[in-house]
């Protein structure tokens, strides 16, 4: 049990740890957060371009197929967009990339028998989507690495309570199991 109890404190503490650097990360690095948006532009810009790109290809090779038309021209349009995004800094072309990266794979999943796989194959992309809704929406850089660092100093407080709640209930839980066990010897 001691074990158990010095490993998940461990665990929680470097966690806890992890979030509270990348609070401190996200404070500090608040001044130059103008181009640290625009590396992220042409990164999200990159990874919506080679993202979509394996479905243009599968698309391509099945446009027959009933619905495929539509996921080839949806994907095409976002390696578009991405390369756009990649080279010519806009919000608009950001909020606008972030909107059709939610709804392309909503299409795509409605378009497929097997819905589970899909899900679990776009949900990067909506996730990406939303991001890049919130950034475009967001006009002051600043104003956004200050929150997430607050936000990462929470998040990381939060965690620390939920872990050493969810430890005590763990504990008590094995120590009665121990207890129960010797019992029955």
């Amino acid at each position: 049990m001691k074990q158990f109890k010095t490993y998940y404190l461990m665990r929680v503490g470097m966690t806890t740890l992890f979030g509270v650097l990348l609070g401190i990360l996200f404070l500090i690095a608040r001044p130059y957060a103008t181009e640290i948006f625009d590396i992220l532009l042409i990164a999200m810009g990159l990874m919506t371009a080679v993202m979509n790109l394996p479905s243009f290809l599968a698309s391509l090779i099945h446009v027959r197929q009933r619905g495929e038309w539509i996921t080839l021209v949806i994907s095409a349009v976002s390696i578009v967009f991405g390369i756009l995004l990649m080279l010519v800094r806009r919000d608009a072309i950001l909020l606008i990339l972030g909107i059709f990266s939610v709804l392309l794979p909503l299409v795509r999943i409605l378009l497929v028998k097997e819905r589970k796989k899909r899900i679990q194959r776009e949900l990067p992309t909506v996730f990406l989507g939303l991001f890049m809704v919130f950034v475009s929406l967001a006009a002051f850089e600043d104003t956004v690495f200050t929150v997430c660092g607050i936000g990462a100093f929470v998040i990381s407080a939060l965690y620390l309570l939920w872990g050493l709640v969810t430890l005590r209930f763990r504990l008590a839980a094995i120590a009665e199991m121990e207890a129960e066990q010797e019992g029955r010897e």
